[in-house]
């Protein structure tokens, strides 16, 4: 398989970061900005993709569309690309790669949907943050026949084939995830309520004398993700059906959604990535949050 137009959707953070790298490489990228914000629009400006406008021209003009978007977004988005390829009155040349983080189960039911209309698909998984200019790719996890020929992409991308099984990709990124944002979201459990009980400095002072490389860590994430968190709260609920689909208690990321989606209804979680002026180092971050908790309760 060649690759030389890559579609991109959507062109947020991860998105259009991913695609300004391929397009640096000489691919052409593309994406469908009707009904989308005016970030996605300015993103996808930033990054030199180019707007097609429908989710036909994807299909038609794409060797691959790439999926990123929230998790709880992937059903509808293969859902529509499938009656776009309705209209087409031909097989799709596009396929699917879903790089979205979801449970292996829900991979299978995406891929059902895809080739049901005669698009092919692959399972994904991103490991990593976006390519910003200065930084590394993430690795891209793709499991499913035809994996391998997407290694054409590197050294633009860090593509790392994951056999044929649709949903390996999936399954490898829901354990990693479990152990960052799913600590993530049990740290800020910690922390807002040691600062709720008035006990925040001498939780500290523990950290810091038994786990300080626990402690140096979390304060170099917690604060990059007050703007993520609505994308998270999806991203925890597949976490949960991966581990009932496993025969396992889905209750505890079930919990862990819950602390996203508060952490979403906040000020710190109503800004962007590229504009933040709240809830920067840890500091200021617990205090807020603990703040937006207390007059939650009152």
């Amino acid at each position: 398989m060649t690759i030389e137009t890559v579609g991109i959707m959507t062109p947020g953070d991860m998105g259009h970061a991913i695609g300004g790298r391929l397009g640096e490489a000489g691919i052409r990228v593309v994406t469908n900005l009707d009904g989308r914000s005016e970030r996605s629009r300015t993103l996808a400006k930033k990054a030199g993709i180019e707007d097609l406008g429908s989710d036909a021209a994807l299909l038609t003009e794409c060797d691959a569309i790439f999926s990123i978007m929230p998790p709880d977004q992937a059903g509808g988005f293969v859902t529509r690309m499938a009656a776009a390829a309705g209209t087409l009155g031909t097989k799709p040349k596009a396929l699917i790669a879903d790089l979205n983080a979801v449970a292996p189960s829900t991979a299978r039911q995406l891929q059902a949907t895809a080739e049901a209309a005669g698009i092919g698909f692959l399972d994904g998984g991103i490991i990593g943050g976006p390519p910003y200019p200065g930084r590394p790719s993430p690795r891209i996890y793709l499991s499913g026949p035809g994996a391998d020929s997407f290694t054409a992409l590197s050294p633009a991308l860090d593509i790392r084939p994951f056999g044929d099984e649709i949903g390996a990709a999936s399954a490898l990124k829901m354990c990693f995830a479990t152990l960052t944002k799913g600590v993530q979201a049990l740290a800020i459990q910690s922390f807002v309520t040691a600062e709720l009980e008035g006990v925040g400095p001498a939780f500290r002072a523990e950290l810091e004398s038994v786990q300080a490389n626990l402690l140096r860590s979390l304060a170099g994430s917690l604060p990059g993700m007050p703007p993520k968190a609505y994308r998270w709260v999806g991203e925890m609920e597949e976490i949960a059906k991966t581990y009932g689909d496993a025969g396992l208690t889905p209750k505890t990321f079930e919990g862990a959604a819950d602390i996203y989606r508060f952490i979403e209804s906040t000020p710190l979680g109503k800004e962007v990535v590229e504009n933040r002026t709240m809830g920067t180092t840890l500091d200021d971050l617990v205090p807020r949050l603990a703040d937006a908790l207390r007059e939650r309760r009152s």
